[in-house]
């Protein structure tokens, strides 16, 4: 990882954080800065200088705190590979997704990569329509069975 550019990198997510700072019309000292990055002022002034970079370790732990000032245009600054935007996505509803459909997903998702080059590409379409009429299937009678049962009563069956 090229950490060069990482002193400019960190001035203009310090000129962001002063810029919603202000707006807050919160502190925006280089101190309060290092509050937020969760580091002390003399390091976080070092590497603004350019007197010192940080660790690979402190790297990692620097990218959520720039990328929230940011965006994503911090992968491309320090040349590392964006997220995958779909992976972003499962991550964010996650927590939403009862438990045993967690274990599903992962257990798929674990299959599909031992598939390698010879798991499905597209999703079979016929496949998923029998599996969502299977769910909607309940142990509620359908319209149909609904009014053979209101017969049976008339006639004085069942």
């Amino acid at each position: 990882m090229d950490l060069s550019g990482f002193p400019n990198l960190l001035d203009r997510a310090f000129l962001e954080y002063r810029i919603r700072q202000t707006r807050q019309r919160l502190s925006v000292s280089l101190n309060s800065f290092a509050g937020f990055l969760d580091f002390s002022p003399p390091i976080v002034n070092m590497w603004l200088s350019g007197n010192r970079l940080p660790s690979q370790v402190n790297v990692e732990r620097l990218i959520p705190k720039l990328v929230e000032l940011l965006d994503l245009e911090v992968y491309d600054i320090l040349g590392l590979p964006r997220p995958d935007q779909n992976l972003q996505r499962l991550t964010q509803v996650w927590s939403c997704i009862p438990a045993k459909f967690q274990e599903m997903l992962a257990e798929q998702a674990e299959k599909y990569a031992a598939e390698g080059e010879n798991a499905p590409t597209e999703i079979d379409e016929s496949k998923k329509s029998d599996e969502t009429e299977e769910s909607d299937k309940s142990d509620k009678p359908d319209e149909e069975e609904k009014e053979q049962l209101d017969t049976n009563k008339e006639d004085g069956g069942l």
